[in-house]
């Protein structure tokens, strides 16, 4: 049985106008969100900015509360829990957040950062505190000796791994990695993307990981879900999506990851338009504004969601 089963998860945010703040509308950010997660697997949930990534990975964990929706975690459906038992699950779902700056208090130090979270659930006392900090940088590549600083006078990648120690602090079960190497440099995004494999074989560990490079993702997930405005469009294992995607929005991604030989040439999928406003979603098929291979048909019927054979789910007309 899978460890975290998200079934068709919703966030509509309102929008309001006037004096009285009347709801208008809804900017349906994620708009029926289904997967599964088994324990030590990798998940790696892709798409363009904008397209709901981010809002998957805050309403998993309620810090933002879903539309509607199940997200069932070791048989709890979280979205169902009173504050004191969510705050119980929640040790056992942690978070690692893209900006590794913004992401720490500049006013505390790494010690009290990585502290925190075991001072909130465990009753430990000064002498093991001090003992658990030092394991955990230890176990990330920072020195304990550097516990007393602050954020500011590390790197970006020295960050990025504090935040990674601080979500390893109370021995979660799940992690979400929403987007954790985007802001790196790339030699450093490889030595954080080769600690998360690392940290998962050792730990057994399993991840949600959040990025729009696909490129990144194919390192390090065991499959691969796209997401197109708040919708999952294909999902399946990363090398049967490498190799063989079927959707023309993930063929058009894949197009743009750069070739490493400069004596291969890939054909480029150039799509039209911009993305429509979730505010605003097309009829019919999500994608038909911006496909190539768009009928009549995706412009007034919304494509089924279904396996292809081998696990390999599509949502289109075409296949």
């Amino acid at each position: 049985m899978a460890l975290l089963e998200v079934t068709d998860l919703k966030m509509h945010f309102p929008v309001t106008t006037g004096m009285f703040s009347k709801t208008t509308g809804h900017v349906r950010a994620v708009d029926g969100v289904s997967f599964t997660l088994d324990e030590g697997e990798t998940l790696g949930l892709v798409g363009e900015s904008g397209c709901g990534k981010t809002t998957v990975s805050r309403s998993l964990l309620r810090l933002i509360e879903p539309t509607s929706g199940s997200v069932v975690f070791d048989n709890i459906d979280i979205l169902k829990l009173n504050p004191k038992r969510l705050r119980q699950t929640r040790a056992e779902l942690q978070i690692i957040f893209q900006d590794p700056f913004s992401s720490l208090n500049p006013r505390m130090t790494i010690a009290s950062i990585i502290a925190e979270p075991l001072r909130n659930h465990r009753k430990l006392s000064k002498k093991e505190l001090r003992e658990n900090v030092a394991y955990l940088m230890k176990k990330v590549g920072l020195l304990p000796e550097q516990a007393n600083r602050y954020p500011h006078e590390f790197s970006g990648g020295q960050r990025q791994r504090i935040g990674i120690a601080r979500a390893l602090a109370l021995n979660p079960k799940v992690i979400i990695c929403d987007e954790p190497v985007s802001a790196l440099d790339v030699s450093i995004q490889a030595q954080v993307i080769n600690l998360l494999v690392q940290l998962q074989e050792e730990l057994g560990l399993s991840y949600l990981f959040i990025a729009h490079d696909l490129s990144v993702v194919e390192h390090i997930s065991d499959r691969v879900a796209v997401m197109y405005l708040g919708k999952i469009v294909e999902m399946t294992s990363d090398k049967e999506l490498y190799s063989n995607p079927q959707h023309p929005y993930t063929q058009a991604l894949l197009s743009a990851v750069p070739v490493p030989d400069p004596s291969m040439k890939r054909e480029r999928i150039l799509l039209k338009g911009d993305v429509p406003s979730p505010l605003d979603p097309p009829g019919g098929c999500p994608f038909h504004t911006r496909c190539h291979e768009a009928d009549s048909q995706c412009l007034i019927e919304e494509p089924a969601y279904r396996d292809l054979g081998n696990n390999h789910w599509v949502a289109c007309h075409k296949r």
